[in-house]
C-alpha cells in the first residue's frame, strides 16, 4: 500500500497525520545512495538539522 493511501485510511478513521520528506541536503545525500555507509554521518546530520527547523510546526501538530 502507498503512504498517500495510508494517510488518506488513516485521516478517514480521525486521525491527524504530518508526512515528512527528506528536503536538500538530506534529499540528496539519500539520492545518491542511501545505501553507502560512507554518507551516514552526513545525512543523519542533515536529517537532525531538518527536523529541528521543523520542530516549531510539529510542536504545534503535537498538541
Amino acid at each position: 500500500m502507498d503512504l498517500a493511501t495510508q494517510v488518506d485510511e488513516l485521516r478517514a478513521r480521525g486521525s491527524r497525520v504530518e508526512t515528512i520528506f527528506p528536503t536538500g541536503e538530506t534529499a540528496q545525500l539519500l539520492a545518491v545512495d542511501a545505501m553507502d555507509v560512507s554518507k551516514r554521518p552526513a545525512a543523519a546530520r542533515a536529517g537532525y538539522d531538518q527536523g529541528r527547523a521543523l520542530a516549531g510546526r510539529l510542536t504545534g501538530f503535537w498538541r
